[in-house]
């Protein structure tokens, strides 16, 4: 399942971003998938809101 993969990733970047501005919160994430990247999007929504327990995206909403 790459989704996984996918949002670990872009968590990773999340995280990267509120440690270098001192943020401690994030409410949205807008990502763009394009049509033959061959993600499912609920997938990718599940995999979403387990990889941003305990972080700074904890509660976020994925807008894709």
């Amino acid at each position: 399942m790459h989704e996984m993969s996918i949002a670990e990733g872009v968590i990773q970047i999340v995280e990267d971003e509120a440690a270098k501005q001192g943020f401690t919160r994030v409410k949205q994430v807008w990502l763009e998938v394009g049509r033959f990247a061959g993600v499912e999007t609920e997938a990718l929504r599940f995999c979403f809101d387990v990889v941003t327990k305990g972080g700074v995206a904890e509660g976020a909403t994925l807008d894709i």
